[in-house]
C-alpha cells in the first residue's frame, strides 16, 4: 500500500480572535420600529480597523501554507512534505510571533477603544460584552500529525472493525493522492493561464500589463514542486520543466522591455496550455494499492 506518510505529515493549523460584536437585544430592535423577525442588527464592540492588523497576519498565514501544501481529505488538515516539515515549522513561528505582536498592540488599545465605543454606541453600550482578559480571545497554534492502519490486536478492535479501519486508510490515502495531483495540476494551470493573458494584447491592440508578481509566483511555484509532487506526477513534470526553461529566471522587467522576448514566452507558454488541457481531458490511471 501506497503510505503518503512514508512522504510527510498532514498539519493542523487553528487560529482564533475575538469577534467584537454582538448581537443587538429583540426588545430594543422593535422599539426601533421593525420586529425582530425582519431584523436582525448587530452591534460592533470596537473600531473593526484596531483588529485588521491581526486578522491580516492569521489570512497571510493561510495563504502561505496553502503555496507549501497539499490538499488532504480531512477537513481542516492539509498535508506537508517531510523536506518541508523545518521550514514551515520555521515560518510559522514567525507568523505567530507577528500574530502576538498584533494582538500585544490590540491589548494596549483595548481601554481607549472600549472608550471610543462608550460615545458610539450609547445606550447600547454593555459593559458586561467585554471580556476583563482580552488576551484569552486570541490564539494561533498548530500541530503535526500522521495516519496509520488501526493496530490488528483483536483485544482491542474486533477482526471486522479492523478491516473495516484499514480500508477506510487505504481510501483515504488513495483520495489524498488524487486530490494533491489535481490541486497541483490546478495551480500550474492558473500560473500559466495568467502569464499567457498577462502576455497578450487587448482588442485595442495595446499590450496588457502585468505585475511582478505574476512571474515572481510562478517562480515560487517551481521552488516547491520538486518537494510537492510526492506521487511523482511525470505528466506534469514535464511541463513544469518545460515552463522553468521557456522562463529561464528572466525577470519582468525584463521580459516587459523586451519584445521579442515577450512574444517567445507567450507562444512557448501557449503551447504548454495547449498541452495542460489535453493532460486534463485524458484519463486519470487509477492506482490500485495492494
Amino acid at each position: 500500500m501506497e503510505n503518503a506518510f512514508d512522504k510527510g505529515c498532514i498539519i493542523q493549523v487553528s487560529s482564533s480572535m475575538w469577534g467584537a460584536t454582538r448581537k443587538i437585544h429583540s426588545a430594543y430592535v422593535e422599539k426601533m420600529g421593525a420586529g425582530s423577525e425582519w431584523l436582525n442588527a448587530h452591534k460592533k464592540l470596537v473600531d473593526p480597523k484596531s483588529l485588521r492588523p491581526v486578522f491580516n497576519v492569521i489570512s497571510n498565514a493561510k495563504n502561505y501554507l496553502a503555496k507549501v501544501s497539499l490538499p488532504f481529505p480531512i477537513q481542516a488538515m492539509v498535508f506537508v512534505p517531510k523536506e518541508m516539515i523545518n521550514s514551515i515549522d520555521y515560518n510559522l513561528n514567525e507568523y505567530k510571533l507577528q500574530f502576538q505582536d498584533a494582538v500585544e498592540k490590540f491589548k494596549f488599545a483595548y481601554p481607549f477603544l472600549r472608550d471610543h465605543a462608550i460615545v458610539h454606541l450609547g445606550e447600547l453600550f454593555n459593559e458586561s460584552d467585554y471580556p476583563v482578559d482580552i488576551s484569552s480571545r486570541f490564539s494561533f497554534t498548530w500541530r503535526f500529525l500522521t495516519l496509520n492502519v488501526p493496530n490488528g490486536n483483536t483485544r482491542l478492535l474486533a477482526p471486522e472493525v479492523y478491516e473495516r479501519e484499514k480500508q477506510k486508510f487505504v481510501e483515504t490515502m488513495e483520495e489524498a493522492r488524487q486530490m494533491a495531483i489535481k490541486a497541483l495540476r490546478v495551480e500550474f494551470t492558473e500560473h500559466v493561464k495568467n502569464l499567457t493573458d498577462r502576455l497578450s494584447t487587448n482588442t485595442d491592440g495595446k499590450p496588457r500589463i502585468f505585475k511582478n508578481g505574476t512571474v515572481n509566483n510562478f517562480y515560487d511555484f517551481f521552488e516547491t514542486f520538486k518537494q510537492r509532487n510526492i506521487f511523482e506526477d511525470q505528466d506534469l513534470k514535464e511541463l513544469v520543466t518545460q515552463a522553468q526553461a521557456v522562463l529561464s529566471n528572466h525577470t519582468a522587467d525584463a521580459i516587459r522591455s523586451d519584445t521579442q522576448l515577450k512574444e517567445r514566452i507567450s507562444q512557448e507558454m501557449s503551447a504548454i496550455e495547449s498541452n495542460l488541457d489535453a493532460l486534463f481531458s485524458a484519463p486519470r490511471r487509477r492506482i490500485v494499492m495492494n
